[in-house]
């Protein structure tokens, strides 16, 4: 089966430029979907972007839409945008469908990031085996650069999150984004089998100040930068992330991580 990728981005230096020393190197194909989305459907809850974070041709402002620009002449990257907003995220995921079938589908969040190995163990077994749909995943949370969270099913690690992988035999579409839903895929392998694999990818949410400004928008996280700072100034660790973060809630813990998977800027 073909391997595909694809990733919705919006700003999303610097993680995009790490993708591409991985994604190619693994996958057939890597869609890359920029733009701005209207919060509607099942991110009706979300708030409009404000116009700091996008150009007049509703493309990324960070130096995304060049970096795009420079590798979209790859025959194995197809960059696809619109001259206008996209409506809702669930459009920009259908964007590719009709070109897809017969394949391994992953989905990456921009600043999501796997290991090469881990990658490829993944789409082995998948190509191996029939008798599933797809694969949930977990991740390791970072809300600093050096900053990991720890609990299970919780905020980070819900047990529904991270569904990652499709196996899409015959053309098909999106349902939803949130929960990333693909119409004829029902039955996935759980977080719990492939945590056993050790099939685990680190999720940098909250790593920059740059995303702290765009969720405190978008997501309606009212004084999220300056609450995040007063984090990374914290040395009691491990403590409640909830004392800093209060839309989550008060299960989760953040600790120091001191392992290789800390966020370097330069990576």
């Amino acid at each position: 089966m073909k391997k595909i990728a694809f990733t919705i981005v919006l700003n999303g230096m610097p993680f995009i430029e790490r993708q591409y020393n991985i994604i190619p190197k693994v996958f057939d194909h890597w869609y890359i979907i920029e733009g701005v989305t209207k919060p509607i459907l099942d991110t009706g809850w979300c708030k409009n972007i404000s116009k700091d974070f996008y150009s007049d041709e509703y493309t990324s402002v960070d130096g995304t839409f060049e970096f795009l620009n420079k590798i979209c002449n790859d025959k194995n990257i197809t960059v696809i945008r619109k001259d206008n907003f996209w409506d809702g995220k669930v459009e920009m995921c259908n964007s590719f469908m009709n070109e897809i079938e017969d394949c391994i589908l992953m989905q990456f969040d921009v600043d999501e990031i796997w290991d090469i190995d881990t990658l490829r163990s993944v789409l082995e077994y998948s190509d191996s085996n029939d008798d599933f749909d797809g694969m949930l995943f977990k991740c390791n949370y970072f809300v600093g650069p050096d900053l990991l969270t720890v609990g299970e099913n919780c905020y980070g690690d819900n047990s529904n999150e991270w569904c990652r992988l499709w196996k899409i035999k015959n053309k098909s579409f999106w349902i939803s984004h949130e929960p990333p839903r693909i119409k004829g895929c029902l039955n996935f392998l759980t977080k719990n089998f492939t945590k056993q694999k050790n099939w685990i990818f680190n999720h940098y949410a909250y790593v920059l100040e740059s995303q702290l400004k765009f969720k405190e928008i978008f997501y309606n996280y009212s004084g999220a930068l300056e609450c995040w700072k007063k984090l990374q100034n914290e040395t009691d660790l491990p403590c409640k992330l909830n004392k800093y973060l209060p839309w989550v809630d008060d299960s989760v813990i953040v600790k120091k991580n001191n392992g290789k998977n800390s966020f370097n800027i330069s990576f």
